[in-house]
């Protein structure tokens, strides 16, 4: 074998070696998220117990023919020129920052829709999450027939958010009001939209509504943790229906950019991105 294709073999080998290495690194993220998600599936059933890894088993699996298919490649085709251009073009697709930080962000993220069906669920959910009792109703403060605790939670290696509501639904609109201004009374709530010094929205509206639902952000010395945690109440006049709503958002910087023009519309997508409305 003459010293050219010595060399052209070598190249060869250390890029599949490479290739190897990134999909390797790729699918140990996929694995090491699903031993942490079955490890949180331990400890907290309520959130994680409908938990199955399909995503990063596909991941694993993509990774696995992508490999394969480059050897088959490299050993069928004669081209020489080709195989290394292949090579290279697969190399800087895989090994570039920009899929890495996708892999990070994207491979370990799991959302998860929950409903709480006991008190004790309840309060490690709240231990878990840090509610403050006296913005956010107990578990046993209302008929267990009802009201309905829901949930979403979406985690992910560096990030992670939590939200639960408690839906109560009344017999009669007079009672639904009767809670409602109960509420209002003894809290304290935002009266304009908190904005940052840098001009972008902590809070793009103080009151909004969404899908028949008036809601307002309550604030009792939380603004230094906006929009992080958000405590809102929401009334649904229309199907007598009380709406308490917590968000633990760790990612969440601003709801909406300083040049937003429907503020009420940002607020809205925070509901239905971020929360479970039992809808």
């Amino acid at each position: 074998m003459d010293k050219k294709k010595i060399k052209l073999s070598i190249i060869k080998i250390a890029a599949i070696t490479l290739i190897g290495l990134a999909l390797t690194l790729i699918s140990c993220l996929a694995i090491i998220t699903i031993i942490g998600e079955f490890a949180m599936k331990e400890k907290t059933p309520y959130l994680y117990g409908s938990y199955i890894p399909y995503r990063e088993f596909l991941i694993i699996g993509v990774c696995i023919l992508v490999f394969f298919l480059i050897l088959l490649f490299n050993m069928r085709i004669k081209r020489k020129w080709l195989s290394a251009l292949v090579n290279i073009i697969v190399i800087i697709a895989l090994c570039n920052p920009i899929t890495f930080v996708l892999s990070i962000i994207e491979i370990p993220t799991c959302v998860n829709y929950y409903t709480i069906e006991s008190e004790a669920d309840f309060n490690q959910c709240a231990d878990d999450m840090g509610i403050d009792f006296s913005n956010f109703p107990k578990y046993n403060e209302f008929d267990a027939q009802d009201v309905q605790f829901v949930g979403k939670v979406s985690s992910q290696d560096f990030f992670f958010y939590q939200s639960i509501t408690a839906i109560v639904k009344y017999e009669s609109l007079e009672l639904c009001e009767a809670d409602y201004k109960a509420y209002i009374d003894s809290h304290q709530f935002l009266t304009e939209p908190v904005i940052h010094r840098d001009g972008y929205y902590l809070i793009a509206a103080s009151e909004f509504h969404y899908e028949g639902i008036f809601f307002k952000v309550v604030t009792e010395g939380e603004e230094d943790d906006f929009p992080k945690k958000i405590y809102m109440i929401g009334i649904d006049r229309d199907n007598t229906t009380l709406y308490y709503l917590y968000l633990d958002d760790h990612d969440l910087d601003y709801i909406a950019d300083s040049d937003a023009k429907d503020l009420e519309g940002e607020m809205g997508k925070q509901i239905a991105n971020q929360f479970n409305l039992g809808k």
